[in-house]
């Protein structure tokens, strides 16, 4: 009995080994614990046009948890071109073959290397994150983030714009610092560090200024940009490849029209209608929907510091839908929701330019993606810094939804085309990344006009015809400002006093729209609306810079209830809300009460300055 439970044990042991032997042998995959020095490869990439091209690669050995629970194979490259290339930005994703099987992608490089010397992300790495069940073949699902934003509409682009002022850096105003400071590009790499390839960013329609301000943009998530003209005038004659296959060039595109943004690397694996590519992530986006076009190669063009492939976007053939740190993937055939933008600006010399354009349709990408259109389209006709002034309006149309009306005007002589895009864009942000329910912007229209001169006036003094008023009553405010050239200007409004105020004192607050909403923000923090209708009621309510708004204040406690003003509270409520009984995020207590706000006409000014002055209501009868 003993010898018989032995012999089939011996049985199953080898029956199991021998399983093993030739699962190893059908596989198509090979594993990173079959790997061993010294082991030739073959590597396939496009180095010209659409035709794919092999190269040899010699394993060198394997390092285990280069990140966490996950190991990168290092590897030499050779043949072709790379012997005076070394590693090519473009490279990312090309497959690796070991005796017929599929190893990996190659991904990684070290900084200045004198040997084409790579990293390999293991086959099995790419599938385990990328291969989620339902993750492919369906555009990613806008979900709530689970929480209100910590701020309003009003207070965030208030904020937005002083940071600028203060000389925050425009691309560092459009991310979370979090998902900058997590990319590996954020600091120099060190020539001992090995960091994924960096992935040519084909960018055409582009003024030399934008591409400037949004270097360290590029820079933070690994873009090697590369200027050139729209992808039709070098392959306007080049048909797409007959198949998206191991090697093909495969271009993820970001902007499409006037101005395209199309990051460009190699396919890794196909499977049926799945594409999988890269081999380390395009901006670490997690479910995304981004067209997917074949692409073609114009040149290599060789670089001490970074060679790099010249490939512009083809046909598209699908779209990407995953986008983690070990790779992307997509799906042949699907195709993606891009946001249709059009801008129109109206330069200084009264020439209109209209430009047409798609946005990759994302919680954080889009806000910066059309932040850059803007800028663009203002530099490519105006010049960045100088004496300007610049108009913006435009509206953000959501489906199911009333519009975002944006408008607003700046005069300045440093900073205006960014601070014209940031008016542009910022309530677009709001929307994007506050996570409420039901953002699906259908489609954005701006206009611009641009004056070569600044037009900023300074309010000096005001006044009004008669100190006491009844209520009710219309009183005449003159406004004496002081315009940039030293000319005085004076302008006249008929302003009513609400009526039904009671009698004795009230304060005329007189100022610009952003002088006006910082006081509003440093008298105590706005409710946060509860939902997109209230969103979007306070965007459209964003105040500008070419009028002046009049508060008529009440030395009566007020409350903020969810972002709405309601003065004069009875002292009971007043006494309850101001002490620690109290305590609710979308309610918050007033010293003072706002009872009306006007908005006085549209001027010809920029205007800055706030003044203040008081008035007694007489009595009723």
């Amino acid at each position: 009995m003993k010898r018989k439970t032995l012999r089939l044990l011996r049985l199953f042991i080898f029956v199991t080994a021998f399983s093993r032997t030739v699962y190893a042998q059908t596989s198509k995959f090979m594993s990173v614990d079959e790997v061993r020095p010294g082991m030739k490869g073959i590597a396939r990439t496009v180095f010209q046009g659409t035709k794919i091209d092999e190269f040899e690669v010699e394993l060198l050995g394997v390092l285990k948890n280069f990140a966490p629970k996950q190991d990168m194979i290092l590897a030499r490259l050779s043949g072709g071109p790379l012997s005076h290339t070394g590693v090519i930005a473009g490279m990312s994703g090309s497959p690796v073959y070991v005796d017929g099987k599929l190893l990996g992608a190659v991904a990684f490089s070290f900084p200045f290397a004198t040997e084409p010397i790579a990293g390999i992300q293991p086959i099995q790495q790419m599938l385990s994150l990328l291969d989620q069940k339902g993750s492919l073949g369906t555009p990613p699902q806008r979900a709530s983030s689970g929480g209100f934003p910590a701020e309003s509409p009003t207070a965030f682009v208030y904020s937005q714009f002083r940071k600028l002022e203060a000389g925050t850096p425009l691309y560092q105003l459009m991310l979370p610092q979090s998902l900058l400071a997590s990319s590996p590009f954020g600091t120099a790499a060190s020539p001992a560090s090995m960091t994924r390839i960096q992935t040519p960013l084909f960018v055409s329609g582009a003024s030399e200024a934008a591409l400037q301000q949004f270097a360290p943009l590029f820079s933070a998530f690994g873009f090697a940009p590369v200027q050139g003209g729209g992808s039709g005038s070098a392959a306007a004659s080049a048909a797409g490849p007959a198949n998206i296959e191991p090697g093909s060039s495969i271009n993820v595109e970001l902007i499409r029209g006037d101005i395209s943004w199309s990051a460009n690397g190699t396919v890794t694996y196909v499977d049926g209608n799945k594409i999988y590519a890269f081999g380390h992530p395009n901006l670490t986006a997690g479910p995304t929907d981004v067209p997917m076009s074949a692409g073609y190669v114009i040149s290599l063009l060789p670089n001490l510091q970074n060679s790099f492939k010249l490939a512009v976007p083809l046909n598209v053939v699908g779209a990407f839908q995953q986008d983690r740190s070990t790779g992307i993937a997509g799906t042949l055939g699907a195709t993606s929701k891009m946001i249709p933008v059009s801008v129109s600006v109206k330069s200084s010399l009264n020439t209109t330019n209209r430009y047409n354009f798609e946005v990759a349709s994302d919680r954080f990408l889009t806000a910066p993606l059309l932040n850059f259109i803007v800028f663009n389209a203002i530099t490519a006709s105006e010049r960045a810094l100088g004496e300007m002034t610049l108009y913006v309006s435009g509206q953000i149309h959501l489906k199911n939804q009333e519009p975002v009306n944006i408008g607003n005007v700046f005069s300045s002589d440093m900073n205006g085309p960014a601070m014209a895009s940031i008016a542009a864009v910022s309530p677009l942000q709001y929307l994007l990344m506050s996570g409420y329910d039901g953002v699906q912007i259908d489609n954005i229209e701006l206009e611009i006009t641009a004056m070569d001169r600044k037009t900023n006036a300074q309010l000096e003094r005001v006044s009004i015809n008669k100190a006491e008023v009844a209520p009710g009553e219309t009183v005449t405010l003159t406004a004496s400002m002081r315009a940039t050239t030293g000319e005085s200007v004076i302008e006249q409004y008929p302003v009513q006093i609400p009526a039904g105020l009671p009698a004795g004192p009230i304060q005329l607050v007189v100022g610009d729209g952003t002088t006006v909403t910082g006081i509003d923000i440093r008298r105590g923090p706005a409710g946060v609306p509860t939902g997109l209708k209230q969103v979007i009621s306070e965007l459209n309510k964003l105040r500008k810079n070419d009028r002046l708004y009049i508060k008529v204040v009440s030395f009566q406690p007020g409350v903020v209830i969810s972002g709405e003003e309601f003065p004069s509270l009875p002292p009971s409520m007043a006494a309850v809300i101001n002490t620690d009984r109290s305590s609710s995020r979308s309610v918050s207590g007033m010293a003072n009460s706002t009872i009306r706000e006007y908005e006085l006409p549209q001027s010809k000014y920029v205007i800055q300055g706030q003044r203040s002055l008081n008035l007694t209501i007489k009595p009723a009868g």
